[in-house]
């Protein structure tokens, strides 16, 4: 069957993932996750004496002979049409390959949910630490820039016009900074996250007899995930959570996208993505250059963001169970994050060659004509008169400047009020650039020093 979802188009599927995660959740391998969790659940059953032994062994038997291919699948696709049960048939599929009656026993006492969460934390417990990995490289190449362009000066803008002076390497590092702490999310979400889902058809366990706790904690130890202290079936926080971090890291990574793509406009020109010989920008419009990987890098977030919501709403569940809740998830977790594993991926190339133009930025700095020295001179004149009078004062100097088309210094020395309180000297130190840019420099190195991968 031909797919229609942008995702696993053979053109364009690799805008939206990377194959190391896209893997994880090939159907292929998620009815083989779900078999193997079935199986690990039979063999744990059998210890506590809840089937018989011989049934937990032909069912390993079973799946380490299975191949799971197409007819296999196709089988499955039937009974689901047939029952409209969304895991009988794969159930009944693995019993006729089973010995005699030993397939009988399989999914003793528990249900659908017990088998695709606990799949789910299988499947994110490895992207996880696979994400932990992707940031720490992002974060050694934010290392590099903000170091090499410490004392870089740049014009630093509010509101999307120019503000004062700051280094390239501070904004850098605020990058730095917040990536670290996504970085520490992942890290802290590991205990809340990676948890078995056991809880038998309503969350009571009892179908799994007097013993159930301690078959729930040896489940959990089997698949190397944590044991909860009560079921969780309604109780969705734990993917909401992780969602939530994914649309702050690809959001993350869409604020430096912008960052770029506003920065590359030919009339600013200071950053610039890497080109690559042969890409092209446009089919009417031969010369254009895009930022390509930075707009792709807000389209992802977008649609995480939007899945985030949506996430949020499954954690209002009727009852015990709710499938129009629950089953949602099975759409939007696996494309979320998809989509986060490749806008880290996109990130990391971006970084890996932009294009840092410091001699425009010193003349965007120019060119705003010292209109971007007004706060300098404004808290030293509010020294002499207070800070309220200085500030209409430079303010009316200011739109002086602009109305006429003059240079500020060439206001500013003019002014008969600033050039009585301060000596030539002292006027023209106001306008150097290597004292405009406060302590930049040393949160840089702040925010540096206080990246620790011991954790």
């Amino acid at each position: 069957m031909e797919s229609i979802h942008i995702t696993d188009s053979i053109i364009f599927g690799g805008s939206w993932n990377t194959p190391k995660i896209r893997t994880h959740f090939s159907e292929t391998n998620r009815i083989r996750g779900w078999i193997e969790i079935m199986v690990i659940l039979a063999e744990v059953q059998a210890e506590f004496k809840l089937i018989p032994k011989k049934a937990a062994i032909d069912i390993r038997r079973t799946y380490d002979s299975l191949t799971v291919d197409e007819k296999l699948l196709l089988e499955v696709a039937a009974d689901f049409k047939k029952t409209n049960h969304s895991f009988i048939g794969l159930i009944n599929a693995i019993k006729h390959r089973c010995g005699q009656n030993e397939g009988e026993w399989l999914c003793y006492g528990v249900t659908v949910q017990d088998v695709t969460d606990t799949y789910m934390s299988c499947v994110l417990s490895k992207v996880r630490r696979s994400y932990i990995v992707d940031i720490i490289e992002i974060e050694k190449l934010l290392i590099q820039l903000a170091k090499e362009h410490r004392n870089t000066i740049m014009c630093g803008r509010t509101h999307g016009q120019p503000g004062i002076p700051i280094t390239f390497g501070y904004k850098v590092a605020t990058w730095l900074d917040e990536f670290d702490r996504h970085r520490q999310r992942l890290l802290e979400i590991e205990h809340r996250l990676e948890v078995v889902q056991l809880a038998g058809g309503i969350g009571s366990l009892s179908s799994l007899g007097p013993e159930a706790l301690e078959v729930r904690k040896t489940f959990s130890k089997r698949l190397n995930l944590n044991s909860p202290l009560i079921s969780w079936t309604s109780t969705r926080d734990r993917l909401s959570e992780w969602l939530n971090i994914l649309a702050m890291i690809t959001s993350t990574g869409d604020r430096i996208g912008q960052e770029i793509y506003n920065l590359q406009r030919p009339e600013i020109g200071e950053l610039n993505e890497g080109f690559v010989d042969g890409t092209i920008g446009s089919i009417t419009m031969p010369q254009k250059k895009n930022p390509e990987i930075s707009e792709h890098l807000g389209t992802l977030s977008k649609t995480v963001r939007h899945h985030a919501a949506h996430m949020l709403e499954n954690l209002v569940h009727d009852h015990e169970r709710d499938g129009r809740s629950w089953k949602s998830e099975w759409l939007i977790i696996p494309e979320a994050t998809m989509f986060a594993g490749k806008s880290l991926y996109l990130l990391t190339n971006l970084l890996e060659s932009l294009q840092v133009n410091s001699k425009k930025m010193l003349e965007n700095i120019h060119a705003t004509k010292g209109f971007i020295h007004a706060e300098t001179i404004m808290l030293a004149l509010a020294q002499k008169i207070g800070k309220q009078s200085a500030h209409e004062i430079v303010y009316k100097a200011s739109m002086s400047a602009s109305e006429q088309e003059l240079s500020f210094k060439e206001v500013i020395f003019a002014h008969q009020i600033i050039s009585k309180r301060f000596t030539t000297n002292e006027i023209e130190g106001f306008f150097k650039l290597e004292k405009s840019t406060g302590v930049c420099a040393e949160m840089t190195d702040l925010i540096i020093n206080s990246i620790n991968y011991s954790d």
